[in-house]
């Protein structure tokens, strides 16, 4: 699939795309033997700024989110830059990487000159500069003296714009058919352990991320939440006829583990989720049986009926107590 369709593939039937942090050497002994050598990762260049490439936005499922990773080392040499016209031999412009290497031509005014030596984008605007010249801007009415192809002033600036450099004057442009493709789209090379840019056009197989957690939403009470967790799907052995519930609503007596559940909750419909806390007998319990292990930051004596734990997708480090009668999404998890 290309990267959007297999991002909507793993959105739709997992959480998403794997991102950059899973890409890494034991993922790529996987992935070699299946015969597989590169796959998409959840990695973009930045449409704001082209020169910038940030991770997918898991949490929200939409745009990017977090650091520029233009700069880092796990890219293969040059696969991170931005893009730039060049002419090909047939005389009409392609976008290529501007860390490829071609001839020159060099402009000063309408005149176009064309030189044979091979270079990156970056050195051939000094190379042109150094001859008192610029990366050539080429107007309708330039004439180049040369049939081969080579640099033009012209680069990507931030999505779809294109300028010149120097902010030369033409609107001149002369795109082959189909172009200016550029390659936004992150790929992970098993091999290299690379990161490669890519056309996002192109079609390549993908890893999606998923966990044991399950967000329902829909509204019930706590115990209808309990019993629908339970309910969903039961593993029977055929020779008793017993079956065991293989989903439980969830138990999360870690608070190191708040922050990755908050991310998880975030397209809940409610601002809190029902989990499985529950004040029974005097004390507080998970319905797994296991008390909770900070349980001073609970109420000794909850208000009436509020007798039910839930988690919020907003910022807080502790359990919210609630009235079990209340209506709201909840979250199961897989009993492994």
């Amino acid at each position: 699939m290309n990267w959007t369709e297999a991002r909507n593939y793993c959105q739709k039937n997992y959480i998403d795309m794997i991102t950059w942090k899973q890409a890494h050497a034991k993922l790529s002994a996987s992935i070699v033997k299946l015969g597989v050598t590169q796959i998409w990762i959840g990695l973009h260049r930045d449409p704001e700024k082209g020169s910038n490439w940030r991770p997918i936005n898991v949490k929200t499922g939409v745009g990017l989110l977090g650091d520029d990773l233009s700069q880092s080392t796990a890219w293969a040499e040059g696969q991170h830059s931005g893009h730039c016209a060049v002419i090909g031999d047939d005389q009409l412009w392609y976008s290529d990487l501007c860390s490829s290497e071609y001839h020159v031509y060099c402009s000063s005014g309408e005149r176009v000159n064309f030189h044979e030596v091979k270079l990156n984008w970056s050195k051939a605007v000094l190379y042109c500069k150094d001859l008192n010249y610029d990366l050539a801007i080429i107007m309708e009415t330039s004439r180049a003296k040369s049939s081969l192809g080579g640099w033009i002033g012209l680069y990507q600036q931030a999505g779809n714009n294109w300028d010149w450099i120097s902010d030369g004057p033409s609107d001149y442009r002369n795109w082959a058919p189909g172009e200016p493709l550029t390659a936004d789209c992150a790929s992970f090379d098993a091999t290299t352990q690379k990161w490669y840019s890519k056309k996002c056009s192109q079609k390549l197989p993908f890893l999606c991320t998923y966990d044991n957690l399950l967000l329902v939403k829909k509204n019930k009470t706590w115990d209808e939440a309990l019993r629908y967790c339970r309910g969903i799907k039961k593993d029977c052995d055929d020779s008793s006829g017993v079956c065991k519930p293989t989903y439980e609503i969830l138990n999360l007596p870690d608070l190191s583990e708040y922050s990755y559940v908050r991310g998880r909750i975030y397209k809940a419909t409610t601002d809190e989720v029902w989990v499985g806390l529950r004040f029974l007998g005097g004390t507080w319990w998970w319905t797994n049986g296991d008390e909770p292990a900070n349980k001073e930051m609970l109420m000794k004596c909850p208000l009436q009926w509020d007798h039910c734990g839930t988690v919020s997708k907003y910022g807080t480090d502790n359990w919210i107590t609630r009235d079990c009668s209340e209506k709201r999404n909840f979250i199961c998890h897989k009993i492994t």
